[in-house]
């Protein structure tokens, strides 16, 4: 009997400390560790530090860059038409 006596408030405190020590945890977590998460990232987002924002302006500017040298090698292509144009219809005027 003394051994059943001694194991009562064990598994009693086991019952009533194991769940409350969890839902203790959880509920700081949630109302706690959670906004102050929050508030630290979007601060890091605001301060433009977070990687994810410079992909994407690394990005676009990349792409206005590949635009600019497109329009310029097309331009490249119309002036050497155009001189070699100019080159043969001076070529023909001499025969």
């Amino acid at each position: 009997m003394n051994g059943f006596e001694v194991l009562v408030p064990i598994f009693g405190i086991l019952l009533v400390l194991v769940p409350v020590t969890g839902l203790t945890l959880i509920l700081t977590a949630r109302f706690a560790l959670k906004p102050m998460t929050e508030t630290i990232a979007k601060a890091l987002r605001e301060s433009g530090f977070a990687a994810g924002s410079g992909g994407v302006d690394r990005l676009q500017e990349l792409t206005e860059q590949v635009q600019l040298l497109t329009d310029e090698v097309a331009r490249l292509r119309e002036a050497q038409e155009f001189d070699r144009t100019l080159i043969g219809g001076r070529g023909e005027g001499r025969d």
